[in-house]
């Protein structure tokens, strides 16, 4: 009789969405088209590791987009302390030049970088947009620095919009409610409980339909259970 581990609950997500892409692609090289369960089992499994993978993206560009904003709150900081810095200019005409870039800048302040990421990037594409407007250009031009430095805290703004671009299409009302640990909950709990006892008895009564199908998974989950284990040893 082939026996079948159950999956670790300590598996990582993006560990089980291996197992299960393994699972279905050895799943697909058979005709189980009469197995009405397993036929169902499988088309739950696919949708669900399908949504798995997104949620796994979806936490990947938000860890990413976390990243990308302390970028952009750092060249916002830097930009308006080179600009303050400036005002003291011994220089009357270099002053005069950054009191008048730095008012707009300190108009939409260093708060900013505290608003949401739906409130904040807007404000700063407007501070950039005015920022490349007469006569602020004219000054910035007078202010060595001043001009690279927007420069940075644009390219920093682009790259987080860029980013939630790719994010914002990975995201609708299904997947909202789901993180990829309940999802992954989820799986694991349904083969545990209820495939791999299908399979086991299916593979003693059949084992010509079944015992390939069944063995194959019981190997993948064994070896995926021993890394687990390895890992949790260490």
């Amino acid at each position: 009789m082939i026996k079948v581990s159950k999956i670790l609950t300590t598996t990582r997500v993006s560990e089980v969405n291996g197992l299960l892409n393994q699972m279905t692609d050895e799943y697909k090289k058979g005709d189980y088209s009469s197995d009405t369960y397993l036929t169902a089992a499988f088309e739950r499994m696919i949708d669900e590791n399908d949504l798995l993978m997104i949620a796994i993206m979806r936490d990947s560009i938000e860890s990413e987009l976390a990243d990308m904003d302390e970028i952009t709150d750092n060249e916002m900081t830097l930009t308006h302390g080179l600009l303050k810095g400036y005002t003291c200019h011994p220089d009357e005409a270099i002053a005069e030049a950054a009191e008048f870039v730095f008012k707009m800048v300190d108009k939409y302040g260093l708060d900013v970088k505290h608003k949401s990421y739906r409130e904040q990037y807007p404000l700063l594409g407007s501070m950039i947009q005015e920022s490349q407007n007469e006569p602020h250009v004219s000054y910035i031009a007078k202010l060595s620095g001043c001009e690279m430095r927007l420069k940075l805290l644009k390219q920093a703004v682009d790259n987080f919009n860029e980013k939630q671009n790719a994010y914002n299409l990975l995201k609708d009302d299904r997947r909202e409610q789901q993180s990829a640990s309940d999802i992954k909950k989820q799986l694991v709990s349904f083969i545990n409980e209820d495939l791999i006892t299908y399979l086991e008895v299916m593979a003693k009564v059949n084992s010509e339909t079944y015992g390939n199908l069944a063995q194959f998974i019981a190997n993948r989950i064994n070896e995926s259970n021993a890394v687990v284990r390895s890992r949790r040893n260490k």
